[in-house]
This record gives C-alpha cells, structure tokens and sequence, in this order.
C-alpha cells in the first residue's frame, strides 16, 4: 500500500489576469487530500470519499473520463501506471468550496506515477497550474505563466501578513473554474497585466490590514472592469470589512478584511459560513 497526500489552494490575486501572464499570489490551504493505492489481481477500481465519506466516485478507473483522462496523459509522460489494485481518495474539505480537489488530484496522480505534477496539469487543463503549484507547497507563492505549458513561481514570505484582520467567507454558490477559464474575453492590456502583477507582489509586502483592504480594493475593481463582473463588495451593504472574490467570481470563497476582527460576525448574522484564517491557511513562514 502507498499513500500521498496533496493541499488544497486559495488564489488571493491575479484571478483571469493569471491565464495571461500576470503574476498571481496563492497560499496552500490546511487541508486537502489523500491517495492511497493498495495493489491486487482486479482491474484498477477507483474510489472517491468526501469530507462526510460518503463514495461520490466508484468505478473501474478506465470508465470513469477524468480520471482516465490523467491516468492517460500520466501514460503518455511515462509515468508508471498500475492496471489492477484499488485506489482510494479521501477530501479534508467540502467538494463545493473550490479549494482544488481537482488541482490535488493531478497533484496526487503525479506522486503515485512519478511525473511532474504541471506537465501532468497542462496536459490535461486549461487552466494555470497555480493550483497544481500549490499542492505541495509550504509558503505562500506568486506564480507566473511564462509560456502556453510553462510556468515558474516563487515562496514569498508572509509571516509578517495581518492575518488576525483577514477572513473568509464561503458565499454557497460554487464556481465551475474550467468554464471560467473558456468564457471568452477581452485581451487585457499589457499595462493591466503589469498592473496586477505589482499589485501581487504589493499584497505580499503588505504588513497592515488598510494597506490590505487598499489593494484588495483596487484588484476589485480592476477585475470588475474587464470581465464585466459586478464586484462581491455590492452584495454586502453595510459590512465594515473590505471584501474580495477569491478564484472565479460569483460563488465560491471571498477574503475579507476589516481593521476590526468583530465585524466579521456580520456574515454569520445574515447566514454565511464565516472562517477565520488560521483554520484554513496554515502558518505560513
């Protein structure tokens, strides 16, 4: 039997603008998923738990198309992939927050058959690879897309972030991230990707809660310009806290901050699964 165990992911800036060259900042999350192969004579089966474990997948693993899919692409980057045994995947956190148990489970494929986990993502995503970047990674990160299946990033330090001032709130309504990324758009301008990209590593220099609220509010409204979208601060009158969509906008997760912690009981008073951070992210150095 062998085990691996992947994190989940929050994209903190660059969201969209990262598929275009913007240099983005994420942060691991604490929890997020295993993989346990266990060898026998049967046709390789796969079984998916959730966080309640409960099976959402059971299947011979040739029938089921994403996961024949990686299995395939794993193949094909000469990975070594067993035909017979059981495997067994177990999420930490619900399947509709948008954490990444896709981007953990390219992460965790290319553990158990010994490729690169981003090679693995490219071959068969759309997507960026930060989430892929963060399955293993101890530190926050700003990540770069440097080519159509390249990309570099970098541990950035955050020990020094507020992060008694920040929040997160889950908004029930779970993004689907692949149709995100087809849904066609604008090119963005050089001087807008540039834009984002100072405004990621400005985000991770920033040691006080009002320098935080300042560049979540203006990567807001930048984003809201270009895709169109209305920002997530509108849906929420009266709360003292300056709020930003994490990952695709509209349902998913949104980080909030206040330079008062106790404004954050606004959410839970109007219904919302409120979460402190320290219970998502782990200490980052």
């Amino acid at each position: 039997m062998s085990s691996f165990w992947s994190s989940g992911k929050l994209l903190l800036s660059g969201e969209y603008w990262v598929l275009h060259g913007a240099t983005a900042l994420a942060v691991p999350t604490r929890k997020g998923q295993r993989l346990t192969y266990t060898p026998n004579d049967l046709p390789l089966h796969w079984t998916a738990w959730d966080l309640r474990r409960t099976p959402w997948l059971d299947a011979v693993a040739t029938d089921e198309p994403h996961v024949a899919s990686l299995l395939q692409a794993a193949v094909t980057l000469g990975g070594q992939v067993p035909t017979t045994g059981s495997v067994r995947t177990e999420l930490e956190f619900d399947r509709a927050w948008g954490w990444g148990s896709s981007s953990s489970l390219t992460d965790l494929v290319a553990q158990w058959t010994g490729v690169p986990a981003l090679d693995l993502h490219f071959a068969t995503s759309q997507g960026s690879g930060f989430d892929v970047a963060c399955a293993r990674a101890t530190s926050a990160l700003t990540y770069h897309k440097t080519g159509p299946a390249q990309a570099e990033w970098t541990a950035v330090a955050a020990a020094h972030w507020p992060v008694e001032h920040f929040a997160l709130v889950y908004l029930g309504q779970k993004q689907d991230s692949q149709k995100e990324v087809r849904r066609s758009r604008r090119e963005p301008l050089p001087a807008e990707l540039d834009a984002i990209t100072a405004l990621s590593h400005a985000m991770a220099e920033a040691r006080e809660a009002t320098q935080w609220a300042a560049l979540i509010e203006e990567a807001e409204a930048r984003t809201a310009a270009w895709t169109g979208l209305p920002r997530v601060q509108e849906r929420f009158g009266g709360v003292r806290a300056t709020l930003k969509s994490l990952g695709a906008w509209g349902g998913d997760f949104v980080l909030a901050v206040a330079e008062d912690p106790s404004a954050f009981a606004y959410f839970a008073e109007h219904g919302y699964l409120c979460m402190k951070w320290s219970d998502c992210v782990p200490p980052l150095p």
